[in-house]
């Protein structure tokens, strides 16, 4: 597998394992709302932070988000480049030694990343991902940096977002920014099937299923229940865009669609009535 190698990677490689854990000490003026809701708001470094925190929820994490240095070289820019910033370079100095001072900033990016992706690993479930917002300088070493920590076979997708754009590029107008998005074990996620629900399909579900019940299972009633639901709605009201899924059998709620071969052509062939035997007339966009 090839590997990624920089000045300052000797000295950081088992760097996690040497970060004393610390307790985390609870600000009472600070601190707001139930005081047993587990939610925690930490300040402080990173590194000590995330080790102070690897007792209580090492292996338990489903989703981790974090947004590190985009490394661009440009400490005046949005996402502040601080892998110069006088407290990395107190860290580079103590953890990488007197080599630390000819550093290039992807050294310095590159020292500063590995211990911490090295302790957020231990955070995530066995079928836990990380989501790592990056720009484009960065990622190439992103991506080698992840596949040595995580195995070439659990970085599993790049997600691009746009962002916004100036009118000063001398060249292209690059618009967009990165998501790496990797799993500690995706032979253990790969057969989930992630979805957002659409807004106003549970409340048609929850009608489905009332109607059945008053109706004793009568399925055709039920249907007609539907449409009387989908006219009571107001106009605004997110399951009235779902308002032609009005048929209900056992498997739940469908809409008849148009089933036309796109582009026209396809297969032809004719379907019997199961009444009167005879082949059906082919709708316009049969």
């Amino acid at each position: 597998m090839p590997t990624l190698n920089w000045i300052g990677k000797d000295a950081v490689e088992h760097h996690h394992a040497e970060v004393p854990y610390r307790l985390v000490h609870c600000d009472g003026d600070l601190s707001a709302g139930d005081p047993d809701a587990g939610n925690l708001l930490v300040q402080g470094d990173n590194l000590e932070a995330l080790k102070a925190l690897l007792p209580y929820y090492g292996g338990q994490v489903k989703c981790i988000y974090i947004d590190p240095p985009y490394n661009t070289g440009n400490e005046g820019w949005v996402y502040n480049d601080n892998v110069a910033s006088p407290e990395i370079k107190a860290w580079l100095g103590k953890v990488v030694g007197k080599e630390a001072e000819d550093l290039s900033r992807h050294d310095k990016w590159l020292c500063m990343m590995y211990p911490r992706l090295r302790l957020l690993r231990e955070f995530l479930r066995e079928d836990g991902i990380m989501l790592i917002s990056i720009g484009p300088a960065a990622l190439p070493y992103l991506q080698i940096l992840i596949r040595e920590l995580f195995g070439t076979q659990n970085q599993f997708c790049e997600l691009i977002w746009e962002k916004g754009r100036k009118n000063d590029a001398k060249k292209f107008s690059v618009g967009h920014d990165y998501i790496v998005c990797v799993a500690k074990r995706l032979d253990v996620i790969k057969e989930q099937k992630w979805r957002a629900q659409k807004e106003g399909v549970s409340e048609i579900a929850t009608e489905y299923h009332r109607l059945l019940d008053e109706h004793d299972g009568d399925f055709e009633a039920a249907s007609r229940g539907l449409g009387a639901f989908y006219r009571s709605l107001p106009k605004d009201h997110p399951s009235k865009k779902y308002s032609r899924a009005r048929n209900a059998d056992k498997w739940g709620v469908w809409r008849d669609n148009n089933i036309s071969w796109h582009g026209g052509g396809g297969p032809k062939y004719d379907i019997i009535h199961p009444r009167t035997g005879l082949p059906c007339k082919v709708p316009d966009a049969g």
